[in-house]
């Protein structure tokens, strides 16, 4: 079986919780014996994977043109089945085609644009739900979201999984890689150096990493506290809220921000409680996680909820917004987190004793999200052979 799985950002550095996912799941269908094929965009960080090729396509913002480009590819490469996400409905234009001159193609749902507010892209999303040959979804509430905003039949669910290898609760509690960044209020990078070299020059970071600093995990109201945010400067993330948060928290806390690469929101005011690192290798990603004593997330929406996940799988336990309904299928409140109504709240929950630990179920892991997304496309292979 040849497999075509079809993302334009996919990189050697993970950006997003897309990128994850298909360069996990590609790897696990190679160890199948599955034949896998990655359709991407020209990067500075090319994917280099043991047993899987790349074909790389220019680097373009125009969809119509990428999706055009998409469906050339894909008459080259000759695939079986071919998978994408909803997002930016890359196969659209190859889903025009009649179902005899094409291949089976399987549409992984997320977090619908409609409940982003994106009506360009809904619009696109709409009509790749419509023609795919088959659809399954990252969660519950990513199934229920898109059978809700598009009017289609709620897909089957196949959980997104974490690498249970990396993210593990021991290990490494200090990350060798990656930039402290600077900057400006549009968001822009002013100026970088390595996060070693900051945090050498900045004690007050410094002790973020340092063993003796006082575990939160464990307090009785004294110490800082530490957390880690990660995700992009958007209304999907909760930017906005973000910086309200850290700016009423105060002194009372350190925000480490792990920014990912893409649109920011909102002007960038972030006070001196805050850093921003960027570009961590994804071997220092669970050191980040293990460190900080919560995962914070302010997010509005999440598809599945990637870096909640993968701090509970590291035994740092979540702090999330009581109306985040992704993450309520990760986070058992006040055993693996808490759910918190607003920042008084949080505030509290952050004081109070509390012996909390993460936790992720054994259930999502990338071996069984592949093992479920096989069946899938054997599912879409027999319904092809019988048509």
């Amino acid at each position: 079986m040849k497999v075509v799985l079809v993302h334009r950002d996919l990189h050697k550095i993970v950006r997003g919780g897309i990128c994850t996912l298909y360069l996990a799941l590609a790897e696990e269908l190679v160890k199948a014996g599955i034949d896998v094929v990655l359709i991407t965009q020209e990067t500075p960080h090319p994917v280099q994977r043991a047993g899987m090729s790349v074909v790389t396509l220019p680097r373009t913002n125009d969809l119509i043109a990428h999706r055009a480009a998409v469906a050339d590819a894909l008459d080259r490469v000759g695939p079986d089945v071919i998978e994408c996400s909803t997002w930016e409905a890359e196969l659209l234009t190859y889903l025009a085609r009649p179902r005899s001159a094409r291949a089976p193609v399987l549409v992984r749902g997320d977090l619908s644009a409609a409940t982003m507010n994106a009506a360009d892209l809904a619009r696109d999303e709409q009509q790749l739900c419509r023609r795919a040959d088959a659809m399954v979804a990252v969660s519950q509430f990513a199934a229920d979201d898109l059978a809700s905003a598009y009017g289609i039949a709620r897909p089957a669910v196949i959980a997104n999984g974490v690498d249970r290898d990396r993210f593990t609760a021991s290990g490494v509690t200090r990350p060798e890689s990656g930039w402290g960044v600077e900057l400006d209020r549009t968001g822009t990078v002013i100026n970088r150096q390595p996060l070693n070299t900051l945090l050498a020059k900045h004690a007050s970071w410094a002790e973020y990493f340092d063993d003796g600093y006082r575990d939160g995990r464990d307090r009785r109201g004294d110490g800082l506290v530490r957390l880690v945010w990660v995700g992009k400067f958007t209304q999907m993330k909760g930017f906005d809220r973000l910086q309200h948060v850290a700016t009423v928290l105060g002194e009372s806390v350190r925000i480490l921000i792990v920014l990912g690469h893409g649109l920011v929101q909102y002007p960038v005011q972030l006070p001196p409680n805050v850093l921003v690192c960027q570009d961590l290798d994804t071997a220092d990603l669970p050191a980040v996680y293990r460190r900080a004593d919560y995962l914070l997330s302010t997010s509005r929406w999440e598809g599945y909820g990637l870096a909640i996940a993968e701090a509970l799988a590291c035994g740092t336990p979540a702090l999330i917004p009581a109306d985040l309904a992704a993450g309520a299928e990760l986070v058992r409140h006040a055993s693996t987190g808490y759910r918190y109504r607003d920042e008084d709240d949080l505030l509290q929950l952050l004081y109070q004793p509390t012996t909390l630990r993460g936790d992720l179920p054994s259930t999502f892991r990338w071996d069984r999200n592949a093992a479920a997304t096989i069946k899938a496309y054997q599912g879409l292979l027999g319904a092809a052979a019988t048509a």
